[in-house]
């Protein structure tokens, strides 16, 4: 965009213009005094062209959705453009902050440093998406005119004409797709299947002791029907004592981004070691359904097992009085259809657990869910016994006090 375009009000134009025209863009703090940092601003200054909030959204939406990205992500994206794209995901998750996907990268970097003058398929001056999206690569209107232009021109050879100009336009197209494209299943993976159905039939014994005492004595009948009588109750009250006593469950989040999910919650609990979750995934590890891991309590001497799942979808009543821990990354949408609707409600009920790097913050919000910091070193894994042990203690020391049912 040139100095001497006409005024904007549009927080796109005007981005793609400072960042152009290498002009400053000022963050203001809730006061109204010049911050550097992003998270700390609530108003976002183009000199005097104009002012927004942070969150302002932008015409430009996120492919395949009607989600438009804020101001503040397109900020955020641009500052980290050169970093890894799993670790700015991590970042901007752990922030609070919106996440460009993928997909959206290139043409969006493009148009805001004005290699581009689209910005983009999904993109209308209203703000709304156009009809006509696609497969949601977000293909430039350009690249779409060179594709028609192509499809012309090599329909024209057929008839006698010039092959070369459209055979490479329509080359061209052909790279520009391929080059978005990512592939999410496979052969191999539509078939692979991370589920085990081993406790199915633990779970059965468990649902109809009675069968298994009622065989138990017609095949003793003949030796005794007293001491059989007295075997089989001798089995049910077993039985029975544990299905009372449930495994209490720990809860951890379920995204890949999370400093503790599915992937590496085993390692830390049951090994004493920290390991990103990017390191399972790299190996093509499977998420696992649920994981267990046992425990001798210190105080009491008892081996007990706990199950960590990180979904509520399918708890029950019994689930949620097994709940004794909750990992969180801080964002409140984690407990969305819980049974309880805050997370302040949520840690009167268990302990919290806020995972983070020991020399970061923890998000504000945070502050008054009465949640504990578990603080791990970046690089000093010979630290991670030391603080899993910590970890320990303050939860036996909780079920012990809140939930002592499961000493018993």
């Amino acid at each position: 965009m040139s100095t001497g375009a006409a005024p904007t009000t549009d927080p796109l134009e005007l981005l793609r213009q400072y960042t152009v025209e290498k002009k400053t863009i000022e963050f203001l703090d809730k006061e109204g005094n010049l911050t550097t940092d992003l998270l700390q601003a609530a108003t976002v200054r183009f000199g005097e062209d104009a002012s927004f909030a942070r969150d302002t959204p932008t015409r430009y939406s996120r492919s395949n959705s009607d989600d438009q990205y804020t101001l503040s992500a397109l900020l955020y994206f641009f500052d980290h453009r050169d970093q890894p794209f799993y670790e700015y995901m991590k970042a901007s998750n752990t922030l609070g902050l919106q996440t460009v996907s993928f997909n959206d990268r290139s043409g969006l970097l493009d148009y805001i440093t004005g290699k581009s003058d689209k910005a983009g398929a999904g993109t209308t001056e209203s703000g709304k998406q156009a009809s006509g999206e696609g497969d949601g690569s977000r293909l430039r209107t350009d690249e779409l005119t060179a594709g028609a232009a192509a499809t012309s021109a090599v329909g024209a050879s057929g008839a006698g004409g010039d092959t070369g100009v459209g055979a490479d336009l329509a080359n061209e197209v052909a790279r520009n797709v391929m080059r978005r494209e990512r592939t999410l299943v496979t052969t191999s993976t539509a078939l692979s299947s991370n589920k085990s159905f081993a406790h199915v039939s633990e779970l059965l014994k468990e649902l109809f002791p009675s069968k298994s005492a009622a065989g138990s004595k017609d095949k003793n009948a003949a030796s005794g029907a007293g001491a059989a009588a007295k075997t089989g109750d001798a089995a049910g009250r077993r039985k029975s004592s544990h299905r009372k006593r449930r495994d209490p469950i720990i809860v951890v989040p379920a995204a890949t981004t999370a400093m503790l999910n599915m992937y590496n919650i085993k390692a830390l609990l049951q090994d004493h070691e920290y390991i990103e979750s990017r390191v399972f995934l790299e190996k093509g590890g499977q998420k696992p359904r649920e994981e267990f891991v046992e425990r001798t309590m210190a105080s009491t001497g008892q081996n007990i097992r706990f199950r960590i799942v990180d979904s509520v979808q399918d708890f029950g009543e019994a689930d949620w009085n097994s709940l004794v821990c909750v990992f969180t990354q801080g964002a409140a949408w984690q407990f969305k259809n819980w049974m309880w609707k805050t997370p302040e409600e949520v840690f009167q009920h268990c302990l919290g657990l806020y995972p983070k790097h020991q020399d970061e913050q923890p998000k504000d919000a945070t502050r008054t869910w009465g949640i504990m910091p578990l603080n791990i070193e970046r690089n000093k894994r010979h630290m991670d016994r030391a603080t899993v042990a910590g970890l320990w203690a303050n939860l036996e020391q909780y079920m012990a006090r809140n939930k002592p049912d499961f000493f018993k």
